[in-house]
């Protein structure tokens, strides 16, 4: 067995020390917002337009649609619209314009408002409380107090 000289061995000992590092966990606290918004949002659906073979089942379809765009109109408000727009020219000449958009998010705790038929259309109208809101997005992080117990 070779025996290590001082700089192998030094170099050995740093190797197996540097994986040896200081960890510190930060603890954080929520608090709620200092002003809290009310959304509301409106869905329409054309009734005469859903397929089906009769009024109920055109109505029934009519207010999924409502109630669906109700709710992507609450999630727009609150996380925002994504939106991808690209365009084609050929010697100064607009080919092709397009653009699409994205919505996505979970919306817990919208209160129905109303739900009827105005006319041709079915209408939903939501609420949703940004207070009543536990979710991280709407919450602030600040650092818990150092004299504060993680346990606590």
């Amino acid at each position: 067995m070779a025996i290590l000289n001082r700089r192998q061995l030094l170099a050995v000992a740093l190797m197996l020390l540097s994986g040896c590092s200081y960890e510190r966990t930060i603890r954080y606290t929520l608090e709620p917002p200092e002003q809290t918004l009310i959304l509301e949002a409106t869905g329409y659906a054309v009734v005469e337009s859903q397929p089906g073979s009769s009024y109920e089942d055109k109505l029934l379809l009519a207010m999924a649609a409502s109630r669906q765009d109700a709710y992507r109109q609450l999630a727009e408000q609150l996380y925002g619209k994504k939106l991808t727009a690209s365009s084609s020219a050929e010697q100064s000449v607009l080919l092709e314009d397009t653009v699409q958009s994205q919505v996505q998010g979970v919306i817990k705790g919208a209160e129905l408002i109303e739900a009827t038929v105005d006319g041709k259309l079915f209408v939903t109208r939501l609420k949703l409380d940004t207070a009543n809101l536990i979710t991280l997005p709407q919450a602030s992080l600040t650092p818990a107090s150092p004299r504060q117990k993680w346990w606590r």
